[in-house]
Order: structure tokens, then C-alpha cells, then sequence
């Protein structure tokens, strides 16, 4: 939680770094779940500083957190010292292998979008989402690896089970769709 949404989105933007496992190649041609992760924290509020962005939390084992709020929250000089906030973050990547016809170009498209809940304080949801699109340039049975090639780098992956690649071939698409949610409320 110490992270940023931006500073994780931009993680996920070194483009496929997340195909680091050749078993996301198991379902050629369908989609697989590559990951889902999630984390929460609760705490009460110690400091806010709305000028600097930042606020401290006290969780219940009396560790102290500090935290970066996103541009996206408002109303952030309405929580104050003593509030409880819990923070919950839900991160996920899909990626889908398609066919080299309907593989596309190599592209990349980002959107955020802000759910806030009405009510004195600050509380809703900010999704962070990010397709990359890509392409299979290389194949080496032998050494088991693939070589994807997205808008920005390219980079060859190795693969758990040679077999997987049997279904793969150079210049079949890779869609990559990683998508970040933190929802907060205060009380």
C-alpha cells in the first residue's frame, strides 16, 4: 500500500513484464487469468496534510503507514485526525493470446475512472486500467522461450513446458489487460 496507483501502473507498463511465466501460454488462443492479487488496510488516521498529499495511518498492531493519496481523491481536507479509513486494493492482469488476423497493432491504452460515494467524508473507488497489445516475433522450441514484442520493448520469456508453444505461432497477438482498483472509505 505504500505504492502509488501511478507508480503500479507504470510497473505494469514495462510492457508484458508480467508474462514472466511461460505458463501463461497454457490456453493458446483463450483467455487466461495471468494473476489477482489484493491487499487491505485500516487504520486511524494520525496525520493528513492535504498540501503535500499525504496521510499517516496507525493499524491495529500499532505499526504507522504512510501514504501517498491519489490526485483523485477529493474532499481530502475532510479527514481528520482520529477518522478510520480502510483501504482495500484489488490488482488483476488477463492476458489473451489471439490470432496473427486479429491481432492488431502494437498499441497501448490507459483510463482511470472515479467512483465517489456522496456524504461528508471522502470514500468511493479509483480503477486504474491498462491494455498493452503485442506480438509473438520469435519462437525457440529448443530453449523454450518466446519473444513478445510490444509498443515500447520486447522481451523473451521463458517457457515452463515446451509443449505449451506447440499452439503458438510468430506473429499471433498478445493482449495484455491489467487493471487496478483501490476502493477507500472513511469513517
Amino acid at each position: 500500500m505504500h505504492k502509488t496507483l501511478l507508480a503500479r501502473s507504470l510497473g505494469a507498463a514495462l510492457i508484458l513484464a508480467s508474462l514472466s511465466s511461460g505458463s501463461l501460454l497454457a490456453q493458446a488462443l483463450e483467455p487466461a487469468v495471468a494473476g489477482m492479487m489484493g491487499s487491505q488496510l485500516s487504520g486511524k488516521v494520525m496525520v493528513v496534510n492535504p498540501d503535500t498529499r499525504l496521510m499517516t495511518l496507525k493499524d491495529a498492531d500499532g505499526d504507522y503507514h504512510v501514504l501517498h493519496v491519489p490526485f483523485e481523491v477529493t474532499r481530502l481536507d475532510r479527514i481528520k485526525i482520529g477518522d478510520q479509513v480502510t483501504i482495500t486494493e484489488l490488482s488483476t492482469a488477463l492476458i489473451e493470446l489471439v490470432p496473427s488476423a486479429e491481432a492488431g497493432p502494437l498499441a497501448s491504452e490507459r483510463s482511470t475512472d472515479v467512483d465517489r460515494l456522496p456524504g461528508k467524508k471522502p470514500g468511493g473507488s479509483i480503477t486504474d486500467t491498462l491494455t498493452i497489445r503485442g506480438k509473438v516475433v520469435a519462437i525457440d522450441k529448443a530453449a523454450s522461450t518466446v519473444t513478445v514484442e510490444g509498443p515500447h520493448r520486447t522481451r523473451t520469456l521463458d517457457v515452463d513446458d515446451p509443449s505449451l508453444l506447440d499452439g503458438v505461432e510468430v506473429g499471433d497477438g498478445v493482449i495484455a489487460h491489467f487493471q487496478n482498483v483501490i476502493i477507500g472509505e472513511v469513517k
